[in-house]
Formats: C-alpha cells, sequence, structure tokens
C-alpha cells in the first residue's frame, strides 16, 4: 500500500492499517506483531514515526509493549458464529484417485486445522473422497449431512461445483480454477522455481523433477516453475529428467530408482511435494548413494514427516494453517453475505534442512 499520498499523518494511517489488521484477526490474540525494523520497512517510514502508530495502539488497548519480546496483541476480535443454527457441517472434499489407499498427509493437516476452528463454532468437520466418474454425492442432491459450507480441493468433477453452484449451497475451491468460487490456489509456480533454484545455487547442474498427478493445476504449475529455474539459469530442460508421480512415496520411490537402474546422471531432486521426495531419498539410499553429498533433495509441502525423516527434508512450505483459516473465514464471511475476494494466493517458503 501507498501510505505518502493521504491527507492524515503518516503514523494515524499506520495505526489505522494495523488496528484493522487486528480486528480482521489477521494478527491474533495473544501472537505477535511483526518486529519493528519489518514493520518500517514494509511501511516505508522512520522507526519514530512507527512507534507513534504503536504507542496509539497500545494507548487503545490493541497491543501491549513486552521489552525484550516485541508488541503482542491484547484485543480480542468478537466471536461471530455461523448464522443458521439449522446447518452442522462443513464438508472438505478431495477427488478419489483410485491409486490412494489414504489421503495425503498435507490434507489431514489442514484438516486438524479446520476442525479446530469448526469447534470453535459449534460445527462438524466431514472428511469425504468424490471420484469423478461416480454420479453426483449425496450431499448434493438431499441435504441430509445439513451442510453449511464446502470446500472443494483439486481437480473436482465441474459438474459437481456446478450443482453446488446451482443449488446456492456456499463452497469455494482450493488449487483449482474454477470461476464461479471464491478461489484459494497456492502459488505453485514460484513454489517449483524457489525450489529448483535453490539445489542450483547449491551446485546441482542435472535435476531430476518428479511431477503430480496428471490434469492438477499444481502439477503443471510447480513443473512450469522447474523449467523457469533451469532456463534462467542457463540450465536445459532435460526430458528424461522430468519424470511422472502422483502425490504418492511409492511413486517418488519408484521413479528415481528407475533412473538410477537406466543409469541416467543427475545430482539433484525437485519433487513436487514432500512424500514423493521423501520416496525418492529412500531410492537413493536403497541404491548406496548419499545424501545430501551425492544427491540434493527438496519437496514441497513442509509435511510433519519431512521434519522428522532421516536426513531432514529441505521444503517449501506452504502452511497448512493459513490454508485452513481463510477456507473457513470465506465460508463464513459467504454465509453471513459478505463479500471475500475472488482468488487469494498463498505464497511458499524456503525451508533449509539437511537434505540440501
Amino acid at each position: 500500500m501507498d501510505y505518502t499520498n493521504r491527507t492524515s499523518p503518516l503514523y494515524i494511517q499506520i495505526y489505522n492499517d494495523l488496528k484493522t489488521l487486528i480486528e480482521q484477526n489477521h494478527y491474533e490474540y495473544d501472537s505477535f506483531l511483526p518486529p519493528e525494523r519489518t514493520l518500517s520497512s514494509h511501511y516505508k517510514v522512520e522507526r519514530l514515526t512507527l512507534r507513534k502508530a504503536l504507542a496509539k495502539l497500545a494507548d487503545e488497548r490493541y497491543i501491549e509493549k513486552l521489552p525484550g519480546a516485541g508488541n503482542r496483541i491484547i484485543y480480542k476480535a468478537p466471536q461471530v458464529l455461523f448464522p443458521s443454527p439449522s446447518s452442522s457441517a462443513i464438508i472438505y472434499v478431495l477427488p478419489d484417485m483410485d491409486n490412494e489407499r489414504v489421503a495425503q498427509p498435507y490434507h489431514m493437516e489442514i484438516c486438524n486445522y479446520l476442525e479446530k476452528y469448526c469447534k470453535n463454532d459449534n460445527l462438524d468437520l466431514i472428511f469425504t473422497k468424490v471420484s469423478s466418474n461416480q454420479s453426483a454425492p449425496s450431499f448434493l442432491l438431499n441435504n441430509t449431512l445439513s451442510t453449511r459450507g464446502i470446500i472443494w480441493v483439486g481437480n473436482i468433477n465441474p459438474e459437481f461445483l456446478e450443482i453446488a453452484r446451482k443449488s446456492d449451497i456456499p463452497s469455494i475451491v482450493v488449487s483449482n480454477n474454477y470461476p464461479h468460487f471464491p478461489r484459494i490456489n497456492i502459488d505453485d509456480i514460484n513454489c517449483g522455481y524457489e525450489a529448483t533454484s535453490h539445489l542450483i545455487k547449491g551446485g546441482c547442474k542435472r535435476i531430476v523433477h518428479i511431477s503430480g498427478f496428471p490434469n492438477y493445476i499444481s502439477t503443471h504449475n510447480r513443473t512450469e516453475g522447474y523449467r523457469r529455474a533451469l532456463l534462467v539459469n542457463g540450465l536445459s530442460v532435460d526430458p528424461k529428467l522430468i519424470v511422472p508421480g502422483d502425490w504418492n512415496f511409492s511413486s517418488g520411490y519408484s521413479s528415481i530408482l528407475a533412473l538410477i537402474e537406466e543409469k541416467i546422471p543427475f545430482d539433484g531432486i525437485m519433487a513436487s511435494n514432500d512424500m514423493m521426495a521423501l520416496g525418492a531419498m529412500k531410492a537413493v539410499i536403497h541404491s548406496g548413494l548419499k545424501v545430501p553429498e551425492d544427491i540434493k533433495i527438496i519437496g514441497i509441502d513442509n509435511i510433519e514427516q519431512s521434519k522428522i525423516s532421516i536426513p531432514a527434508l529441505s521444503t517449501i512450505c506452504v502452511e497448512q494453517k493459513s490454508i485452513a483459516k481463510l477456507a473457513f473465514l470465506f465460508l463464513k464471511q459467504i454465509t453471513l453475505g459478505h463479500s471475500v475476494p475472488d482468488e487469494i494466493l498463498i505464497p511458499g517458503k524456503l525451508i533449509l534442512r539437511e537434505t540440501s
């Protein structure tokens, strides 16, 4: 935002902006504002100007300055419940894939956060999968589940989305570009770019990319980020180093094992998610190679397993909590009749661990 062309003093503008963010629960109760240097850089002001805004927030009991710790949020946003007491469930819907016996850990972690938000509003969270080949699911045709809203994730049959739209069922989509519902998407191109660039900076010249499930926008965009990183750094895109995956551990393992057995040389692996990266790491170690000395590896997601693997997996973090929180708030605002953005793009953050 530009804070230089407004009539009120700069510190009042900053105060109003931070106050709004706090009231909208962007900064949650008992959390901390970013450091002063970060806020000064963001607002493009001197520390003295920023501190006047912070002092006003403290005077009005929005924040509390804790010496040596920072500015803690002490404002509690009033709780606004979903308005209809007759509805009791939010449904989290994933596409059902034949090769996937259990849901991906990444989605389970999102659902763990979602369940907490639902409980605070006396709602149930229902997790389900739908196949593109099946008839319309029952929760679309008869509201036996007292559906409050639906979070559609990934490559969902567009016919189901159309039924939800025509039935006026509050819905949002995640990792999907359906134009008639609000969208929460991940900055997948940049995630793929940053992951690949990190390996290149580490000295890798021949980097394998394990792609995701076909026809997913995340698959296409993360591969596109990989290609761009190679080209920007003067490296060629070798089709032999782009191998198919399906988000699961086994596909990461088998695709890398096949390359090793075919004696195709490579020195880095960028997998489209952490589970495939972990599978790839097992294949590398099983073949007698060392990680990261012989092969550097990075994934995308930052699931719990990536933190405790041996060695611990470098990754691009796409915060599960952020997706869960936005999805829940979007549905709440829609149900209340309020407008929400057409699309939110969630950024990724490089997490350096032992595999790179």
